[in-house]
């Protein structure tokens, strides 16, 4: 009878594990799902930008002569020539900065993201200063409210930029001595929540 008893309560514990493990495997192909949807989703809204607005969007790639990453300097030649056109350019970074303008614009500072694996990789730091309509940048922080929570990891946007000028700035980093990085300064065209994407 006791044996009876301990095969019952194996089959018991046995279920509920099996149990345990296909709900824990079915949320995880669900969450994977769900995060290959948000990405499909992401990069078809960048790709419906870049073609609406005839931006620029393979800059990054000649900047690092066809490769993933370019650590030696970036001269403001080189930029000028990829970003100073008659055309947009989409800029993939994280935000850093939102300061007022005037009373219908603000300054959005965005930048390279190094935690980005998914742009290229460059040793000399690139930003943009752009001037955007603050209607815009108001309805994107509505819409994003959680963009600068879990430490600005996840903040990265996609911006098509109007860039007329660049300028070489000394950019906070490397320790306390800050680094030279060039900054690209214009309007914004448009701008989505990237994530890394």
């Amino acid at each position: 009878m006791k044996k009876v008893i301990w095969i019952i309560v194996a089959l018991a514990v046995g279920g509920y594990f099996v149990n345990s493990y296909i709900k824990i495997k079915a949320n995880r192909n669900a969450e994977a799902a769900e995060t290959k949807r948000i990405e499909e989703a992401t990069k078809s809204a960048i790709s419906a930008m870049v073609s609406r607005t005839g931006a620029i969007d393979d800059w990054a790639r000649t900047l690092s002569e066809g490769g993933d990453f370019r650590l030696g300097p970036i001269l403001t030649i080189e930029l000028e020539r990829l970003w100073l056109q008659n055309r947009p350019i989409l800029f993939v970074g994280a935000i850093k900065d939102i300061a007022n303008y005037d009373e219908s614009n603000y300054m959005v500072l965005v930048e390279t993201d190094p935690f980005d694996t998914s742009n290229f990789l460059f040793g000399t730091k690139l930003q943009l200063s752009l001037r955007a309509t603050r209607s815009r940048i108001d309805s994107f922080l509505e819409e994003h409210p959680n963009i600068f929570k879990n430490l600005g990891l996840n903040n990265s946007v996609a911006v098509i930029a109007n860039i007329k000028a660049i300028k070489t700035e000394n950019i906070a980093g490397k320790e306390v001595g800050g680094e030279e990085g060039k900054v690209g300064e214009g309007e914004l065209v448009d701008i989505v929540l990237s994530g890394h994407i």
